[in-house]
């Protein structure tokens, strides 16, 4: 068979499975089916956009606040899903931001296995500049609370350089785009001007360059939720480096779930 003809027809049926992402979907409002669809039966949930948190959802109560943009706090729950045929969900950790109009802080923690002790912390304290840019960062990583781990990074980036340095290391990397951290994106998406058009740009990601990143607006999605449903504007993140992420926000402009294969994120206050 012709290669371009197998593509097509491989892609056409995986389609039909549901089983690419909804990059190319119509912006149309999209209902989950009633709870019925919440069961063993059926571990693979559409849209994929809430399909990492099928058991955490019926029980999730959208956080009500103010729009993430200006000076602003957030804390979100860290979720894992693992299991075959049936997807299990599991809490990972957590994750507290403080937003100034100059930049932000961070405090990740995740737990081990069992969920008892901490595995590791990881600090940022990040600087904007014109746009979100990532423009200088100091990141502060430990393992298990041992002092012998512990990993201070500093980083800056010029507009086509991005420069990362610790004690022991330094490196360069040349950036295509502008340069977003994965948490700068929040005032972004809560402005909600990827509606319009999508962001293209590179991202930084602690202290790693995933380069060629699109962020796009999908449209709207119901979810379930705990005592009935809620509608939220849906986007997701495509590039080198990533699986496809998803931001589901509401309309005043919270990022209330981050969704991906491995980790999800939950807005928790």
């Amino acid at each position: 068979m012709e290669r371009r003809t197998f593509l097509k027809t491989t892609l056409t049926a995986l389609a039909a499975q549901g089983c690419l992402p909804l990059l190319a979907a119509d912006k149309k409002k999209v209902v989950i089916p009633s709870n019925s669809a919440w069961t063993a039966a059926n571990a693979f949930i559409e849209p994929c956009a809430i399909r990492p948190l099928t058991e955490v959802l019926p029980e999730f109560t959208p956080v009500a606040g103010a729009a993430m943009t200006g000076a602003f706090s957030a804390k979100y729950a860290l979720s894992t899903w693992f299991g075959t045929r049936v997807k299990v969900n599991a809490m990972l950790g957590s994750m507290e931001l403080s937003f100034t109009p100059t930049g932000f802080q961070a405090t990740e923690i995740r737990k081990d296995k069992n969920g008892s002790d901490v595995a590791f912390t990881i600090k940022t304290d990040l600087k904007h500049g014109k746009d979100r840019t990532a423009m200088k960062w100091t990141q502060e990583a430990i393992s298990g609370g041992r002092e012998d781990t512990r990993l201070v990074e500093t980083g800056g980036w010029n507009g086509n350089k991005m420069a990362v340095r610790s004690k022991s290391f330094s490196r360069k990397y040349v950036t295509q785009n502008q340069l977003i951290h994965r948490w700068g994106l929040l005032p972004l998406l809560a402005s909600g001007q990827m509606k319009q058009q999508p962001l293209r740009f590179d991202m930084l990601d602690d202290s790693a360059l995933r380069s060629n990143q699109t962020l796009s607006y999908e449209g709207e999605i119901e979810i379930p939720v705990k005592g009935g449903t809620a509608t939220l504007d849906s986007y997701v993140q495509t590039g080198y480096g990533i699986v496809p992420t998803h931001y589901l926000v509401d309309q005043n402009g919270r990022v209330q779930l981050i969704t991906g294969e491995a980790v999800s994120w939950i807005l928790s206050a």
